[in-house]
């Protein structure tokens, strides 16, 4: 009995979200931020679990503000998501230039092409922070990328949002996280950028480095990859400025260390890395997901998060 019902919940939301995004598309732009933040806010009022799971992120990042700040600050997020979740939709009825001319700054874009000079492709690694969806555009139509995502629960879902990330963002490939390294390799000799979200506990293929003071595990499998390879690793993010219009950072490559203990090498990439993102999550603290459980895999010997 379990099956029919869980196949009717998820034509439900698959239907629902179909009919959302047709309705959104047809919307006056400002109508649709609007109505997104509105959204997002309602979510983090309703959803009593994921609103907790946010203000316990909060609580561990940031101890050292009051209850009512980090309140503040969960709800920011949430309404950032929602706005990102309805603009995306309402972009599927935009030409492609329409939806990359979002993007008004950009800095860095040269450490790309220097790393890309080497010939031996790029991983640009980012977070779920601001709105990734069209920095992987934006880049894709700068230059030729593919980008590493998981498999989404319904196939239904994932053809749409995929035939979304080729046809409107400009993604040569998608490759699925778990059978991904000879689509990877592939496009690293073909010197092709390589998107790839590294800021969640996957709980597995990874290695504990510190992300705001405390161990988080933290995806390597792109660090090994970058160290067989000589992929360059570039961290690159997509974030609304004071202005609430988009700006892109690209940071310098990080080297990834070659020390003759691979492992150390492996694990000392990966810290930096999560350095990096730590600062921009700080920086744009209302633009992160923090509803993901960072922290829930533990060291041996610690408590769960």
């Amino acid at each position: 009995m379990a099956r029919p019902l869980q196949k009717l919940k998820n034509d439900l939301i698959y239907y629902s979200a179909r009919a959302l995004i047709a309705a959104l598309r047809w919307l006056p732009y400002p109508l649709v931020s609007s109505g997104g933040r509105l959204f997002g806010g309602l979510v983090f009022r309703l959803a009593g679990g994921e609103r907790r799971k946010t203000l316990e992120s909060l609580a561990t990042a940031f101890p050292d503000r009051g209850e009512t700040e980090r309140a503040r600050m969960a709800q920011a997020a949430w309404k950032n998501l929602g706005r990102n979740l309805f603009e995306v939709a309402h972009w599927t009825g935009w030409g492609r230039e329409r939806i990359l001319a979002q993007v008004v700054r950009a800095e860095g874009l040269e450490n790309i092409d220097q790393a890309l000079a080497r010939g031996r492709g790029i991983f640009i690694v980012t977070g779920h922070l601001g709105n990734w969806e069209l920095l992987g555009g934006y880049l894709g139509g700068r230059y030729k990328g593919s980008a590493v995502a998981r498999k989404l629960y319904d196939p239904r879902f994932d053809e749409l949002i995929n035939r979304f990330r080729v046809e409107k963002m400009g993604a040569s490939a998608m490759i699925k996280r778990g059978t991904a390294l000879r689509g990877i390799l592939e496009a690293l000799r073909d010197n092709q950028l390589i998107l790839v979200l590294c800021d969640q506990d996957t709980g597995r293929d990874g290695v504990f480095v510190p992300f705001f003071g405390r161990p988080a595990w933290t995806q390597s499998g792109y660090v090994r990859v970058a160290q067989k390879t000589g992929a360059a690793l570039v961290p690159g993010f997509l974030v609304r400025g004071a202005d609430g219009r988009f700006e892109l950072h690209i940071e310098k490559e990080i080297k990834a260390p070659r020390n003759g203990d691979k492992e150390k090498d492996a694990v000392e990439a990966t810290r930096r890395v999560t350095e990096v993102m730590e600062k921009y999550v700080r920086a744009y603290p209302d633009q992160w997901m923090w509803m993901h459980q960072r922290w829930k895999t533990r060291p041996p010997g610690e408590t769960k998060f």
